[in-house]
């Protein structure tokens, strides 16, 4: 009996110490986009195909979307950073009063994103409930977007309508990013009709023609890949900012994991925390000798952009639990394509003034 009752001991700590060693390192299933561009389908052109919309904001840094970039200097001044994007156009960053991205091609703006309550989004502001949008905008489930002799049609699914609303203007549209959760504006984007068509962000039908998307060179997509996760990390830190949770500090080593992981998924074939070389994510932090107390890890694919993803995992709850951690202090950040992956570790106070110094 005595020794019956040993090995129940036994077994009883060994669960246990597999629980805390499995609740150091959280990991969760791969997030995919809802929609894969490339996948729009065409159609005839429908009976009531409407063209009307409401007049585009009259003030605000929706205005900015079609003028020349020269506005926009001669208002705000030179951009902190200018980098490339997947999709023929440049990310003008400006952070000296707020987070605001500029997309500018062939000297014509053609986008503006903030998540920053210090931008003027008017007529929404970010921040503000989802229902005052409700009550004073017009939302549809289906959005037509003609575009000469061509006509696109956009359909938001049931999520889609709750966290990642499209609202259509004259020549403009605006994509309303909510935090499903809180039901909070937590970023804005406003475009013009070619650049929402190339980028697909919902499941889309067409007549007439696709506007032709140039796939970037791989010296280009490199450069695209650095600047993707760059504004995750920025974009991670402004929604942990919003829910008044500490900033995180980037790291070298964390983001060359990272970056490792997104790249193995994308040549190796597969969308997953497990890799079939490396491991998971425990054993890849072992490998790279990262010490920390609690780590996780995010992984997304398919989604346009770093907005996207980041949205995306705010709006999954498994996701949004590592995302907005607490107890996080260190991110890296790895692009490879369309695919993203973001490790968060805590680090003890050794170990971070260390991180402190190498970052």
């Amino acid at each position: 009996m005595k020794v019956l009752w040993k090995i129940v001991v036994l077994v009883v700590i060994l669960l246990f110490l597999f629980y805390l060693m499995d609740s150091r390192v959280k990991e969760n299933e791969p997030l995919e986009s809802p929609v894969k561009q490339g996948t729009a389908i065409p159609s005839e052109l429908k009976d009531d195909f409407q063209t009307t919309a409401p007049v585009r904001p009259e003030k605000g840094l929706s205005t900015y979307v079609g003028k020349k970039s020269e506005s926009v200097i001669a208002d705000l001044g030179e951009p902190d950073r200018i980098e490339p994007s997947a999709y023929g156009y440049d990310w003008w960053q400006y952070s000296s009063n707020g987070y605001l991205l500029i997309g500018v091609q062939d000297g014509i703006i053609n986008q503006v994103y903030s998540s920053s309550e210090h931008s003027d989004m008017s007529p929404f502001k970010i921040g503000q409930n989802v229902e005052e949008i409700f009550r004073f905008s017009i939302i549809e489930s289906e959005v037509n977007v003609p575009i000469g002799e061509n006509s696109y049609s956009f359909s938001l699914n049931s999520e889609d309508m709750m966290n990642r609303i499209l609202i259509k203007y004259e020549d403009l549209y605006a994509q309303i990013y909510v935090d499903g959760k809180d039901q909070i504006i937590e970023g804005i984007r406003f475009l013009d009709a070619e650049t929402l068509v190339v980028h697909q962000p919902y499941a889309m039908e067409y007549t007439g023609e696709m506007i032709p998307i140039q796939q970037p060179s791989s010296t280009l997509q490199m450069e695209v890949d650095r600047s993707m996760e760059r504004q995750i990390v920025e974009l991670t830190n402004e929604y942990r900012e919003h829910h008044e949770i500490s900033k995180l500090q980037t790291d070298y080593w964390l983001t060359s994991v990272a970056q490792n992981h997104s790249k193995d998924m994308a040549l190796e074939n597969y969308f997953s925390h497990e890799s079939p070389s490396a491991g998971n994510l425990s054993e890849r932090l072992k490998e790279a000798k990262i010490e920390h107390k609690k780590a996780g890890e995010n992984i997304a694919s398919e989604y346009v952009d770093a907005i996207e993803a980041v949205h995306g995992w705010l709006n999954s709850p498994a996701h949004r639990d590592v995302l907005l951690e607490e107890s996080f202090t260190h991110i890296g950040t790895g692009a490879y394509g369309k695919f993203y992956t973001q490790v968060l570790i805590r680090a003890n106070k050794e170990e971070q003034n260390q991180f402190n110094q190498e970052s």
